[in-house]
């Protein structure tokens, strides 16, 4: 039943993903005089059809994993159809690509506003509690558990996580004892430190492999908007630094991670999957920018080519471009299949 549930969650978030960022697109088309013939969630055929607003019909089609709004005259060579999108201005259509990424970028924003709100925003400094152990690391192997808390370390009583990251992150290849309270009955775990990076901090320190539970505090209006700016902004500048640098290799996932990861986000609670939602939706307004046939950002490209141009590229070409793009994108998303049962099954996910 777990694994049910975190599917249909899944399922959930993807929906309101695709929806969000389709109706940019469909909302602004239509504030822009465009007919739309179709809004649909999914791919393949049509299997429900929800109802018609005006000349647009909302469907739901076999294959859940994206979306589309079929606007009139989209396709290379129609040019002169009325109300059509290649038809329109060129600051038209470039509004309405931009729509569906301003859209998903806004959901996120909001929902990291709504986690201020409701369950407030994490401590600058962590408990001592476990919230998370990784898979075959250190901590794993002497039996430490999520819920466990860490009392003292060599006999030294803890006052909080920071002092606790600090000793564990200093004792690289050092023998620790650790003075568990797991549930009301006391532990004692020995555990040796193993060198490694740590994103953000500069050279290797000490780690056990566990993650430490962050208490989530309560602001006030003001102080919750600008956290949630911040960490907007965060979220959105990790993804460009990403895609940008070495990390690609490894912090790169496709679905089967995203639907992993949702798994463990479920376990951690409802916060965790609407912060899932708002990081999801960063993700993919900002992904859809890259300027990459049959993304918005490969939209953007070609219609600044247009205008430099003075003339549309030919349809035989601009239909050629699109189908090596879909192409690369299909055989990127196989792969990431592939490497993330990989990382699941070797226990690499988490770490």
């Amino acid at each position: 039943m777990e694994y049910v549930y975190s599917v249909l969650v899944l399922a959930l978030l993807l929906g309101v993903l695709v929806v969000v960022h389709e109706f940019g697109h469909y909302a602004v088309s239509r504030l822009a005089g465009m007919k739309v013939h179709e809004f649909a969630f999914g791919f393949g055929p049509i299997i429900a059809r929800l109802f018609r607003r005006g000349d647009t019909e909302f469907n739901i089609r076999i294959v859940p994993l994206g979306g589309f709004v079929r606007i009139a005259g989209m396709e290379p060579g129609e040019d002169d159809v009325a109300g059509g999108f290649n038809s329109a201005p060129v600051w038209h259509r470039l509004l309405v690509v931009l729509a569906g990424p301003f859209m998903s970028l806004v959901l996120g924003y909001i929902v990291f506003l709504a986690i201020g709100f409701i369950w407030g925003f994490a401590a600058d400094t962590p408990s001592t509690r476990v919230d998370m152990v990784r898979a075959k690391t250190p901590a794993a192997r002497v039996g430490l558990r999520p819920g466990d808390v860490i009392v003292a370390i060599n006999g030294k009583p803890l006052t909080n996580g920071g002092e606790m990251l600090k000793i564990i992150r200093s004792s690289a290849g050092k023998e620790l004892t650790l003075a568990i309270r797991r549930g009301d009955r006391p532990v004692i775990l020995r555990v040796t430190p193993e060198l490694g990076s740590i994103p953000g901090l500069k050279g290797k320190v000490g780690q056990i492999g566990f993650v430490p539970d962050i208490p989530m505090v309560h602001t006030g209006v003001i102080e919750s908007v600008k956290r949630g700016t911040i960490r907007t902004f965060q979220i959105a500048a990790g993804i460009v630094t990403t895609i940008f640098s070495k990390k690609i290799a490894t912090d790169v996932g496709g679905l089967v991670f995203i639907g992993y990861m949702t798994g463990e986000m479920v376990k951690a609670g409802p916060e965790a999957v609407i912060f899932e939602l708002g990081a999801l939706s960063v993700m993919l307004g900002i992904l859809n920018l890259i300027p990459w046939p049959v993304l918005d950002g490969g939209h953007i490209v070609y219609l600044a080519l247009e205008k430099i141009r003075g003339k549309r590229l030919e349809p035989e070409r601009w239909y050629a471009v699109q189908m090596v793009g879909l192409a690369v994108l299909v055989a990127l998303a196989v792969f990431l299949v592939y490497y993330d049962i990989s990382r699941i099954v070797t226990g690499k996910a988490l770490q």
